[in-house]
């Protein structure tokens, strides 16, 4: 077992399943347009005025009234006789019988200034003063695409930039949607450099930066990093003042003298959710929730480890919380072994390359190797989900998305 000195140790599928089940979805708020995309909505959106909202051209032309020929006039409000320019789309006058489109007609100036409007035989193009459009021709009504209160959304629909825009053209200037957790991030240890070469003992955070974006893929909204030493002090005021969703802690899980997450948490009277988890790398991440609803994540400290922690326990977690749908992996067959567990009842998690062969989906592990042993994992499309026993050539295995 990799997770010695751990309680209630689980498979990585049951901890997998666990975040992402124990919670419900956040209430739904009010957001604007501009912060909307990315989030889920909590209420259906329907239209909030009739579409088109009055009667509008269907082509370019003049808008008429009564028998022609047609003087031209600049009005809102037509009389018998007259014709008002349009184009395409244009709000008709009042009063306006139908549109006469302007590749049927000809205008000419008279004597004393005027310009008339005259429509032509749909069959030899020549002017006559006697035709006139079908009363309502080339008009669209007001309502013709849906009437006030119409669908357009379901709620629990993922709002992309198209959607936003349909929501803007409908005239809407918020949506209502399922508040996206606010995630904290505190990245624990003494030797972490925020910036430059490592040097003097002391290595690069490469957590810090990378966290908030993973956070923000997956629905949440992540604070920028605060990195910190690790002290009992510290952890029990910053976990206590945390406004905040979900904090995420960085370093500090292994149960060994030192490392107070797991101390402070039991300090708070948190619930213990997920102690450890049997998998390869990331053993020792923890879920936890305190007393007053919020969630505590902590990642061991280790970038690789880290990375598997956010895919089996952050990511579950806050799509939940979000509203987005639990998501499904695909299965795709390794073409040549990949790295062992570390022992073997320990789920591996392996950075793979996909191909796509004969339509099937092959899958190439990628060594773990460079600063950190993060080369592999910046080059990963998939992360391959290897069970226990499982990982060799040929073998079949549920694969999770990195892009």
């Amino acid at each position: 077992m990799s997770t010695f000195g751990l309680d209630g140790v689980l498979p990585w599928s049951q901890a997998h399943h666990i975040a992402g089940h124990c919670a419900g979805a956040l209430p739904g708020t009010a957001a604007r347009l501009d912060e909307a995309v990315g989030a889920v909505t909590s209420r259906p959106l329907h239209t909030l005025a009739d579409n088109p909202p009055t009667d509008i051209a269907a082509t370019n032309g003049y808008a008429i009234c009564g028998p022609g020929p047609w003087q031209l006039h600049t009005t809102l409000r037509l009389l018998p006789g007259q014709a008002c320019s349009v184009r395409m789309g244009d709000p008709l006058p009042e009063h306006t019988d139908a549109v006469l489109a302007l590749a049927g007609s000809v205008a000419h100036t008279s004597v004393n200034g005027h310009v008339h409007v005259t429509a032509c035989d749909a069959l030899s193009g020549v002017p006559d003063e006697s035709l006139r459009p079908d009363i309502g021709a080339a008009i669209i009504r007001a309502g013709a695409h849906g009437a006030s209160g119409a669908h357009l959304l379901e709620a629990g629909t993922v709002l992309t930039p198209a959607a936003v825009a349909l929501a803007a053209a409908a005239g809407h200037d918020h949506i209502d949607i399922v508040r996206p957790p606010v995630v904290g991030v505190l990245v624990l240890g003494h030797s972490l450099l925020a910036h430059g070469l490592p040097r003097d003992g002391r290595v690069r955070d490469a957590l810090g930066p990378i966290i908030p974006a993973f956070v923000a893929a997956h629905g949440g909204r992540g604070n920028p990093a605060l990195r910190a030493p690790d002290t009992r002090e510290l952890l029990l005021s910053e976990i206590d003042d945390a406004n905040v969703d979900v904090l995420i802690t960085t370093g500090s899980t292994a149960p060994e003298p030192g490392n107070h997450v797991r101390a402070v948490l039991s300090d708070l009277g948190a619930r213990w959710l997920i102690d450890g988890v049997a998998v390869t790398p990331g053993a020792q991440m923890l879920l936890a929730k305190l007393p007053d609803g919020r969630f505590l994540v902590g990642l061991p400290g280790d970038p690789s480890a880290a990375i598997a922690g956010l895919v089996t326990l952050v990511a579950p977690l806050l799509r939940t919380l979000s509203g987005h749908a639990e998501l499904t992996y695909p299965t795709a067959v390794l073409i040549d072994d990949a790295p062992a567990a570390d022992y073997a009842d320990d789920t591996r998690l392996a950075p793979v390359h996909l191909a796509v062969r004969d339509g099937v989906r092959l899958l190439r592990p990628l060594d773990e190797q460079g600063p950190a042993r993060l080369t592999g994992w910046a080059l990963a499309d998939h992360i391959a989900v290897i069970p226990p026993g499982a990982g060799y050539r040929g073998d079949t295995v549920q694969i999770i998305s990195t892009r």
